[in-house]
């Protein structure tokens, strides 16, 4: 473009106003107090009547809404879609004024958008207008310029009268078809700030006017320098002897600038470097260390599957052994009942055996629960013969070895145990 951004050529620039004046008495905000003027050096009283001083009746406004009534009425289309340019800046003296912007997603194919001298204080809400071409946002309140991030055809933006202080980085990303910038009476005071729109390659009118940083010296010629492609500065035309002066000016400090950071960039490449051979020597030593768990994990594995063969070769043994021992030790108990009835057979080896030749006698016992065999039972019918021969023995013996009844008793005794048995 051409022409300064102050005295855009579309039909929604400059101090045009829509038709959109109110003819009702407008009704003082809740807020309102008497404008009271600041230096353009710090943020603006956020009570002023459109954000910049716009008629100067130090009173704020009433706020009106965005509407598809009020965009057909002055599109003059009943499809949103066909709509192509929208003005909905209102008049600077007195009406309502719109403070939200909305209701813009049905203008699909919008290229123009006119929101000057409003008390629009954030940009948003703009994300289906793809198409826009211009966007007109001076005379609000804009603190933080935001929402344009996905406008790639956005040729002409004003933000004159505003409160912002810092250029984001990503407009110089996005906005790759912007032309025209107008940044006038805002709050910019660094030179930096202004640099980072050095790759808008096709950047032909800035308007940096009016903000803190146009006082600084030589803020002419540090933005030639760095805007190579501006041909209109503060709506001034850029002449060859200004990009002269200002590559005199700013050439040696540029080369300067970036040999210093050429060294820094070097500087950081070598402790990246040297942070990369500790991080590989560290990985080396990992991946080792990694090597040899993995083996002690392998020769834990194989001991603990031999310890485990070998508990269970030590389980079958001890079952065995076990056994054995159950074995050895039921024969013992065998074993001494077997002494046992033994030695109480032999006390009665000499009593005679009785026969079971009587049928009136019970029949003798069998096996017994027990291991012994004790078939010997108690005398009770003594024979004639048994007498004589006991009273014959004890003839003949002396007096002295002659058994007295307590040996009887004790015979019968005995007989009466083994009965028992």
């Amino acid at each position: 473009m051409k022409t300064g951004v102050a005295q855009v050529t579309t039909p929604v620039s400059g101090n045009m106003t829509s038709g959109l004046s109110s003819p009702e008495p407008w009704s003082p905000s809740p807020s309102y107090r008497p404008y009271t003027p600041t230096a353009h050096t710090g943020l603006r009283n956020p009570e002023e009547s459109d954000g910049r001083g716009d008629g100067g009746e130090g009173k704020s406004p009433g706020i009106r809404y965005i509407t598809d009534s009020i965009i057909r009425k002055l599109t003059k289309q009943e499809n949103l879609a066909f709509a192509r340019t929208l003005n909905l800046s209102l008049s600077k003296t007195g009406g309502k004024k719109f403070k939200f912007i909305e209701n813009l997603d049905k203008c699909e194919h919008l290229q123009v958008l006119n929101l000057n001298h409003n008390l629009i204080e954030k940009i948003e809400k703009l994300e289906k207008l793809h198409w826009l071409q211009e966007l007109h946002l001076s005379h609000n309140r804009i603190r933080k310029i935001e929402g344009l991030e996905h406008m790639g055809n956005l040729q002409v933006l004003n933000l004159a009268n505003n409160n912002i202080e810092h250029i984001p980085l990503w407009l110089a990303k996005k906005l790759r078809s912007l032309q025209s910038l107008n940044l006038q009476h805002n709050n910019i005071s660094s030179l930096h700030e202004v640099a980072k729109l050095k790759s808008l390659k096709n950047l032909t009118e800035l308007v940096v006017a009016e903000n803190p940083v146009s006082n600084l010296p030589h803020c002419r010629l540090f933005l030639v320098f760095h805007l190579r492609t501006l041909e209109k500065l503060d709506e001034m035309s850029v002449s060859p002897q200004e990009r002269e002066m200002a590559t005199q000016r700013f050439h040696t400090e540029e080369m300067e600038r970036l040999e210093q950071e050429l060294g820094c960039q070097l500087a950081e490449m070598e402790k990246l470097r040297a942070a990369q051979g500790a991080t590989a020597e560290e990985l080396k030593r990992q991946e080792a260390l990694s090597r040899s768990l993995q083996l002690q994990s392998q020769q834990q594995l194989r001991s603990q599957n031999q310890l485990e063969r070998e508990l269970n070769t030590k389980n079958e043994l001890l079952k065995r052994k076990t056994t054995e021992l159950t074995r050895a030790c039921q024969k013992q108990y065998q074993l001494e009942q077997e002494l046992a009835f033994q030695k109480i057979d032999a006390k009665f080896e000499p009593l005679p055996y009785y026969p079971d030749q009587e049928p009136e006698e019970e029949q003798a016992p069998g096996e017994s629960p027990y291991i012994g065999k004790a078939r010997h039972k108690r005398n009770i019918f003594i024979s004639e013969d048994l007498k004589q021969h006991r009273d014959s023995t004890c003839d003949v013996d002396s007096g002295a070895n002659k058994p007295g009844p307590q040996v009887y008793s004790f015979a019968q005794a005995q007989g009466t145990t083994n009965n028992n048995y």
